[in-house]
C-alpha cells in the first residue's frame, strides 16, 4: 500500500488480561501442538487464534491433507509418530481420515476438517489450555532483551497479555516481525504461489480411483491448450475424501496478470487472490464435470474461506535448514523433528519436486530459535529455512513435530529461566524426555 501521509494513532490504555507461562500466537498444526506440548510439561497456556477454530492452512485454506507422514520410496510406511501420530490418530478413532493416498514416491491421508477442528478443540480442553478464538495479535513489547507484553485485539477491544515465554506459530512471523527481528521473503522476495483449494461433491468415487492421475493432467493440458478453458495449473492434486462421495480439489495457481505472485503478508495481493482463487477453483470445476469421468454429476461443495498460503515470511534463527540438508538427508542429534517430503516447489512457471532417495532429513531444532528475544521461539513454516528446503519441511506433520518440541522447550525457558538463543535440540529433547513427552519418532 502506499501512503501520501501519516496519521498518528493515539496511543491507549489496554488492560492486561493475562500473565500465562506462554503466550502461543496462531493454532495451526504447529501453535496446536505447541500449546498441547507446553501444557503437557505442567505449564498455564494461553493461545491465540484470529479463525473461530484451530487448524491454519489445513482448515481454513482447505488443503484437507496430513503430508510427511510417510517415508519415501517404492514401499511407504509411517515414519513420524510423537504428537502427529497422536492427533492423526484421534482423527482415525473418529472416522476423520481416508486410507493414506499414494503421492508421487510417498504417501499423504486425506481428513475432514470438522474432525480436525473437534479434535483440536478436545485436545485443548483436556490439556487446560485457555484460548481465545476471534482474536488478532496486533503488537509486542520487549523489555530487557525478552518479549514483555503483546496486545491483542479481543471482541472486547485491545487488551494486554504478559506471558513469560512466547511461541511465534502465526506462519507469518508476526511476532518476531512485530519487534523488528531479521527476517527474509522466499527466494529474493519471490514466494510459493498460494493455491484456491475446492472440494467436489457428489463424484462417482468407483469411477474416480481409477483414473490415473496423470491423464488427467493430459485432459487438463490439451484443454487449456485448445483454449476451451483457462487452467494455468497443469500438474494438479486430487484425492478422495474419508465421506465417499466427496473430492478434494488442490488444481488452482494464482498470479497477478504480469506474472507476479501475491504476498499473504499484504492486504491488497490477499485480496486479489481470494477473488482470482474463486474465479479460477469455478473455472477448474466446470472442466472436470464437462470432460473428467465421473464428474458428470458433480457439483463444486466449497471452496477454501481463506486462500492457501504456502509461504511468508522466515526468520533468521539460529540456524538454517538449507537446500542441501534437504537433498543430502543430514542428520542432526535432538532435531525438532525430521521428514521424507519431498521439496514440493510451486512457482509462477510451475511446480518442481525433488525426492528424497529413500532417507529423511532432520529439521534442528534451532531453526525456531531466533537471533533475538530471550523468552521467544517460533514453529511451523516461519523457521529458519531456505527457500527449497522450506517447501518440504512446511508440511503437517513436521509443523506437530516442531510446535511440540518448542512447547516442551518452553518448559526450559520458564521453569529453568534458560535464554532461548543458549538452547540446543540436544537439551530439549532430553528435557522431552524427562518430562515424558515423546519425539516425532517415538511411538
Amino acid at each position: 500500500m502506499s501512503l501520501d501521509s501519516v496519521f498518528w494513532v493515539p496511543p491507549c490504555k489496554a488492560s492486561v488480561i493475562a500473565k500465562p507461562d506462554v503466550c502461543v500466537v496462531g493454532g495451526g498444526a504447529a501453535g496446536l501442538a505447541v500449546a498441547v506440548g507446553a501444557a503437557r510439561a505442567g505449564l498455564e497456556v494461553l493461545l491465540v487464534e484470529k479463525y473461530g477454530f484451530c487448524g491454519g492452512a489445513t482448515v481454513a485454506g482447505l488443503s484437507g491433507t496430513i503430508c510427511g507422514l510417510y517415508s519415501s520410496g517404492d514401499h511407504p510406511r509411517q515414519i513420524i509418530f510423537g504428537f502427529a501420530g497422536e492427533f492423526y490418530d484421534l482423527m482415525a478413532r473418529r472416522g476423520g481420515v481416508r486410507a493414506p493416498v499414494q503421492f508421487g514416491r510417498t504417501m499423504l491421508v486425506p481428513h475432514e476438517s470438522l474432525v480436525w477442528k473437534e479434535v483440536a478443540d478436545c485436545l485443548l480442553r483436556e490439556s487446560d489450555v485457555r484460548v481465545l478464538y476471534h482474536t488478532h495479535f496486533l503488537h509486542a513489547f520487549q523489555e530487557d532483551g525478552g518479549v514483555h507484553t503483546l496486545v491483542i485485539q479481543a471482541k472486547e477491544g485491545q487488551v494486554a497479555i504478559q506471558p513469560k515465554a512466547v511461541v511465534d506459530a502465526s506462519g507469518d512471523a508476526e511476532v518476531v516481525h512485530s519487534l523488528g527481528g531479521e527476517t527474509t521473503l522466499g527466494k529474493n522476495g519471490v514466494v510459493q504461489t498460494p493455491t484456491m483449494v475446492f472440494r467436489m461433491g457428489d463424484v462417482d468415487m468407483a469411477i474416480f480411483l481409477k483414473l490415473d492421475p496423470r491423464e488427467i493432467d493430459r485432459m487438463v493440458v490439451q484443454a487449456h491448450e485448445s483454449g476451451s478453458y483457462d487452467l494455468p495449473r497443469h500438474h494438479v492434486y486430487m484425492f478422495p475424501m474419508p465421506n465417499g462421495h466427496e473430492v478434494l480439489c488442490n488444481m488452482t495457481r494464482i498470479t497477478r496478470p504480469d506474472g507476479s505472485i501475491p504476498v499473504g503478508t499484504s492486504s491488497d495481493d490477499m485480496t486479489f487472490a481470494e477473488m482470482e482463487g474463486r474465479v479460477q477453483a469455478r473455472r477448474y470445476a466446470t472442466f472436470l464435470c464437462d470432460r473428467v469421468p465421473g464428474f458428470g454429476h458433480a457439483y463444486m461443495a466449497e471452496t477454501g474461506m481463506q486462500v492457501g498460503i504456502r509461504q511468508t515470511r522466515s526468520i533468521k534463527g539460529k540456524m538454517r535448514l538449507s537446500n542441501d540438508d534437504v537433498l543430502h538427508a543430514r542428520k542432526v542429534q535432538g532435531g525438532a523433528s525430521f521428514s521424507a517430503w519431498p521439496i514440493e516447489d510451486h512457482g509462477a512457471d510451475g511446480l518442481k519436486i525433488s525426492y528424497l532417495k529413500d532417507d529423511t532429513y532432520d529439521i534442528p531444532f534451532e531453526t525456531l530459535i531466533p537471533v533475538s528475544g530471550s523468552n521467544l521461539l517460533v514453529a511451523g513454516r516461519c523457521m529458519s529455512a531456505e527457500h527449497e528446503a522450506l517447501a518440504s519441511a512446511r508440511v503437517t506433520a513436521q509443523c506437530f513435530g516442531m510446535g511440540y518440541a518448542a512447547g516442551a522447550a518452553c518448559g526450559l525457558l520458564v521453569n529453568e529461566r534458560a535464554r532461548a538463543q543458549e538452547l540446543t535440540g540436544v537439551q530439549v529433547s532430553e528435557w522431552m524426555r524427562k518430562q515424558g513427552l515423546k519425539t516425532a519418532g517415538e511411538r
